[in-house]
């Protein structure tokens, strides 16, 4: 909801703020300059011409209204939303004795409605409003700051070219970005490579590489705070699954699962594993779209599954070497000890993936491709990984957080901040109570800063190829000379 309030916003800005040419038709009274008493000048006309006229159109008031209202809206609905779904799962959870399940419902009613009621108050109390116009006084001058580091780099058409594919002088201001979001995903059917004929998920699963049945959602082995929500769909048709809307599973159950294994795979339903489910992730995309546009990126994403085999991309070590490997092998990155090129080409497509989990506590981990000024260090390629966890309204910025690295942005002091770690940063960040509840009061929910957006777009122009930003592509066409003409009749002369 709070994503299509933006868009709204922009899409106001997008018309309303450029230039509208008009053609005006106009007439003068024309009379010859004779003494009065001169007929010559007793006759006068008419003359018609046409006026060019710009009109610039402003509406300021109109952009606050919308957002004010659409915010209002979409706090209103992501609280009954998760009310609503808190009961569900409580009352899923007691019909089926799973109190992990009961848990979740009660944290999602409880958080939902803190938050829920934290937002509302905001709005009611005028921090929307005030938010809204730092941010409008912030995102001046960050255009102000972008102009002053494309002009130092570029000029003539390439510096045109990239200052309307931003909008940099009208319009919604931001660099446009398509990425792709994948899925790893584990088939059942895939045959191990060391035993023919065997599954390679049950080599593996015997092997201790991996654990299956946490895998499937059976056992929790990380503890109750890093649990995940695996999906586990059979495959083939759904038979009865009706046409009604919404995310629909046909999930195999622990007996079918512990049927796979202790037959080795000659038995049972073939299925596959997805690391998080589909409403997970599109929560997790939406985020990250609406954040990335207080950094003046315009984020948007595909969506893609990759099939996985090796218990390395399974179960990640957190390695920033093993995950660069990860990135180049499975998704296609390009390797800019290789291909230095092709590796900065593949900035332009920001990609992060869905993965089961890694072998320590961490939630995600990004590659840079350059190191940066605060201290992170460069890799062969770029792209970012996560992981699904619950409660949602903590980790569902995630993939932002990782994102915020892939742009070069470090990690900072507090819960505030979309860039916090909570295993590396201080909670607090020393702004002490009334300055966390001044945060509060205009943002309700963690945010990047002014200065993240200079240090993003500080990034990006020393890194990012200029046909990324907006530059069309030098097109040098050569022309074969006369004497190149007459090599090539020689050469084929001396072939015949």
């Amino acid at each position: 909801m709070a994503l299509v309030c933006t868009e709204i916003t922009e899409w106001i800005e997008e018309e309303v703020s450029k230039p509208v040419e008009e053609w005006e038709e106009r007439q003068e009274k024309k009379c010859k300059d004779y003494p009065w008493y001169d007929p010559r000048g007793w006759v006068c006309w008419f003359v018609t011409y046409f006026v060019k006229v710009i009109r610039w159109v402003v509406v300021i008031v109109g952009k606050w209204v919308t957002r004010t209202v659409c915010k209002l809206v979409g706090v209103v609905v992501e609280a009954i939303v998760d009310i609503v779904a808190g009961l569900w799962d409580v009352v899923v959870g007691i019909v089926t004795l799973d109190w992990r399940r009961i848990l979740d419902g009660l944290l999602r009613i409880g958080i939902g409605a803190v938050l829920g009621a934290i937002r509302l108050g905001r709005i009611v109390l005028l921090g929307d409003t005030i938010d809204y116009i730092i941010e409008e006084i912030n995102k001046e001058r960050l255009r102000r700051y972008v102009r002053g580091l494309l002009e130092a780099k570029y000029s003539g058409d390439a510096l045109a070219q990239i200052k309307e594919a931003i909008r940099l002088d009208h319009g919604a201001f931001g660099l446009r970005l398509h990425g792709t979001a994948y899925r790893t995903v584990l088939d059942s059917e895939t045959p191990s490579p060391r035993e023919p004929g065997v599954p390679h998920l049950v080599v593996l699963h015997e092997q201790g590489a991996i654990n299956l049945r946490a895998l499937c959602g059976f056992e929790f082995d990380e503890g109750f705070w890093n649990r995940k929500r695996y999906k586990t769909v059979k495959k083939g048709p759904v038979l009865g699954g009706g046409g009604g809307g919404g995310e629909f599973d046909n999930p195999i159950s622990a007996e079918e699962l512990d049927t796979y294994l202790t037959s080795r795979g000659a038995e049972g339903p073939p299925f596959i594993v997805l690391p998080m489910r589909d409403g997970a992730l599109d929560t997790k995309l939406s985020i990250a779209s609406e954040k990335g546009r207080e950094l003046a990126l315009m984020l948007d994403f595909d969506q893609d599954r990759r099939e996985v085999t090796a218990a390395g991309h399974i179960v990640h070590t957190g390695s920033s070497a093993a995950q660069t490997r990860f990135l180049i092998d499975v998704f296609g990155r390009r390797d800019k000890t290789v291909d230095s090129a092709g590796a900065t080409a593949d900035l332009c497509h920001p990609v992060v993936v869905g993965v089961f989990r890694y072998t320590n506590t961490l939630r995600g981990l990004a590659s840079n491709l350059h190191g940066t000024r605060c201290g992170l260090s460069a890799d062969n390629a770029s792209g970012a990984t996560f992981v699904d966890n619950l409660p949602d309204d903590i980790w569902k910025y995630v993939p932002i957080h990782e994102l915020g690295h892939y742009f070069g942005l470090c990690h900072t002091d507090g819960v505030d901040r979309i860039m916090y770690s909570p295993k590396t940063n201080s909670w607090w960040r020393g702004w002490s109570i009334p300055r966390g509840v001044l945060n509060i009061y205009l943002q309700g929910e963690p945010t990047f800063t002014y200065g993240e957006a200079k240090a993003t777009w500080d990034y990006i122009v020393a890194h990012f190829a200029p046909e990324c930003l907006g530059a069309k592509p030098i097109v040098i066409t050569v022309r074969p000379t006369a004497a190149d003409s007459a090599d090539a009749g020689h050469a084929a002369d001396a072939v015949a």
